[in-house]
């Protein structure tokens, strides 16, 4: 029963982690389109 608690907690604690870096890729991503956006934005 302990043996099957941990390794739930450790599949959710590793989701977790994994939809943080994900998360945190999109919104870099996001980032670097808006500037490019802004950059010719401004050519225009």
């Amino acid at each position: 029963m302990f043996v099957t608690l941990s390794v739930l907690a450790s599949l959710i604690s590793v989701m977790f982690v994994a939809s943080i870096a994900s998360t945190i890729s999109e919104l870099r991503r996001e980032r670097e389109e808006m500037k490019v956006f802004a950059a010719r934005r401004v050519t225009f």
